[in-house]
């Protein structure tokens, strides 16, 4: 049946293919001849498409179809045997100005019995005295109800793409991959597979063109992936990333219907893909042409990393989460000893990170956080140190962190200790908001010396690279009371000559911490920013400067020698005369679960009165 329901798809799309060429080109096709059951205008090659496709499937079967233009159709007869999602042309643009990107979708799903045998029961109505249009009207209007609860895409289980301009087939049988017929033959019939690019600033990624939110925008600006394109028939983008020729493509918007992903949607997971909304859910569109969503497809370990950029993968039940506490405060022990317990009667795993682990041994029997790779969650219980040291176990692994305040600042912690357990209510409730926060990344460039004091190393033009940094970097003298100087470079350009204690570039994150204190601005920590701040200048014209976040910032050490220390606890390394330091955003972030109103924040630490 299903070799049947195969052959039956891709003979419909060829007798398509061969019907759209001619239409291509004829000044009335682009006339808009109604408004489609979607709300978009119909144009005339598209009430064409449709209707050719209709009577191609009339010829082979009774079927119920859903098309972008009818909307809700029962088409041949008797029951109807199979639910057909049509788009006739996806990329009607593309045809009408012949730009060679356009395809016909199909895919189809065989009715179960006994849904068939209550499709029987559902038309088989009185229709004794009735009109026969006020009949067939109510008829179609139960049916579409009756698929509406009852279907789903994943009931689909054969996908047709035809390219028409190049004349590419591409299929896929649920359980039985995805293949590509090159020009449209058997003979030339090959397996298709998602690419196995693993990193963003490596992979190429197909974007869908309307609506592109400003955190769509952001990430391209940003220069997270190597090649953007946008082509215009998602049925064909979504058959490029089954193929590796893109490694992934993204609607982040609400916007993506039914119609246009039906087909590519299992040709994509039988290539191998992964294919969520934006907010790692799995896709469980019912079989309406109102139905929405957004969308995004590409291998597993792209995936990952997508959903933690565009959406909220964590709205997904925890799997294991991982405590990390202050050890040396008897309070913040017992928080951390409550907190195991909760999340023991919730049936929720945990590990804890080594200093609470030895400092809880004889009171708990858990396990120890050697590895992040298997937490959903990080709680911090402690001051900020202790987020710091949260961020830095994370090394840029997608964990968001549960902040419990523990301190006396506590200005990155995001809840009070009494509100720890709502908090993880929240998260396993999937209740919550993540916030995520820009770090900052550098490299130092030794100078002509070549001499990299911290491993006494004589490689000439060495480089190193520190830790990113979530707070600040701080560029400051190893020898109290001797001034030094710096040149300040943004994007290659020579900003300022400074002669200072040292030079603090922050994140706006880190804008309350250390920043602040030298004189620096407050930012809001979502700003897309970083804050350059003297230390202690000489010049009173040496004021703190607000860059923009895609910004490069490079430090050249004029004068004696300096230390790097890394969010006020680790230092990098030491810094001679001509050595150089560069500073760029971040390929990764720290997420966190929002608690605390920033400003609330603000006016409780007495920093806006």
């Amino acid at each position: 049946m299903a070799e049947e329901m195969l052959k039956m798809a891709i003979k419909v799309t060829e007798n398509l293919e061969r019907s759209i060429r001619p239409l291509i080109g004829w000044e009335k096709s682009n006339e808009i001849v109604k408004i489609g059951a979607d709300g978009t205008p119909t144009k005339r090659i598209d009430l064409i498409a449709e209707n050719i496709a209709i009577s191609s499937l009339e010829k082979f079967c009774s079927a119920i179809l859903i098309s972008e233009e009818i909307g809700f159709k029962v088409i041949g007869r008797g029951t109807p045997k199979y639910i057909v999602i049509l788009d006739p042309i996806d990329g009607t643009y593309n045809a009408l100005n012949d730009i060679p990107i356009y395809s016909v979708s199909l895919a189809m799903g065989k009715i179960s019995n006994d849904k068939m045998e209550k499709i029987k029961k559902l038309t088989s109505i009185d229709n004794t005295g009735g009109e026969l249009e006020e009949y067939q009207k109510n008829l179609n209007k139960i049916l579409k109800e009756f698929v509406k609860e009852n279907f789903t895409i994943n009931d689909l289980s054969i996908g047709v793409v035809k390219n028409i301009s190049t004349g590419d087939t591409y299929y896929a049988e649920k359980d039985k991959g995805a293949y590509v017929l090159k020009n449209g033959k058997e003979n030339e019939k090959r397996k298709i597979g998602i690419s196995n690019i693993k990193n963003l600033k490596d992979s190429s990624m197909g974007v869908f063109a309307y609506g592109l939110s400003s955190e769509t925008l952001n990430f391209i600006k940003d220069r997270k992936i190597r090649r953007i394109r946008i082509f215009g028939s998602i049925a064909l983008e979504m058959c490029y990333v089954a193929r590796g020729s893109l490694d992934a493509y993204i609607n982040v918007n609400e916007t993506t219907r039914l119609c246009d992903m039906a087909a590519g949607y299992i040709i994509l997971k039988e290539a191998g893909g992964e294919i969520t909304t934006k907010n790692g859910m799995p896709m469980n569109l019912r079989l309406d042409i109102a139905e929405k969503s957004s969308f995004i497809c590409s291998n597993k370990d792209l995936h990952k990393k997508l959903v933690g950029t565009f959406g909220n993968k964590w709205r997904l039940k925890p799997t294991k989460i991982g405590i990390i506490s202050r050890h040396d405060n008897e309070e913040s022990l017992n928080v951390a000893y409550n907190t195991v317990k909760y999340l023991e009667n919730k049936g929720i795993d945990y590990k804890l990170d080594k200093g609470i682990h030895n400092a809880l041994k004889d009171r708990l029997n858990a396990t120890l956080m050697d590895e992040v790779q298997d937490i959903s969650h990080i709680i911090s219980i402690g001051g900020d140190g202790t987020v710091l040291r949260a961020s830095k176990l994370i090394e840029g692994n997608e964990i968001p962190i549960i902040c419990v305040d523990m301190g006396t600042v506590g200005f990155l912690t995001e809840f009070g200790k009494e509100d720890v357990y709502n908090a993880i209510d929240s998260v396993l409730n999937g209740n919550y908001t993540i916030e995520k926060r820009t770090k900052l990344s550098g490299f130092i460039n030794y100078g002509l010396k070549g001499v990299n004091k911290a491993d006494n190393s004589n490689d000439s033009n060495k480089q190193k690279f520190i830790s990113d940094a979530l707070n600040e970097v701080v560029i400051t003298t190893n020898n109290p009371a001797k001034i030094m100087d710096f040149e300040v470079y943004i994007n290659g350009i020579l900003a300022e000559n400074v002669r200072a204690d040292g030079i603090i570039v922050s994140t706006p994150n880190g804008s309350t911490a250390y920043s602040l204190s030298a004189g620096g601005p407050i930012i809001e920590p979502t700003v897309d920013a970083f804050i350059i701040v003297p230390i202690c200048p000489f010049k009173l014209s040496s004021r703190p400067l607000v860059v923009d976040g895609n910004s490069e910032i490079k430090l050249k050490v004029m004068k004696k020698s300096a230390m790097v220390v890394v969010d006020g606890s680790k230092e990098e390394g030491l810094l001679s005369k001509g050595d150089e330091i560069t500073f760029r955003k971040s390929n990764s972030y720290t997420y966190f679960v929002k608690g605390s109103n920033f400003y609330n924040k603000v006016k409780k630490l007495s920093l806006m009165e």
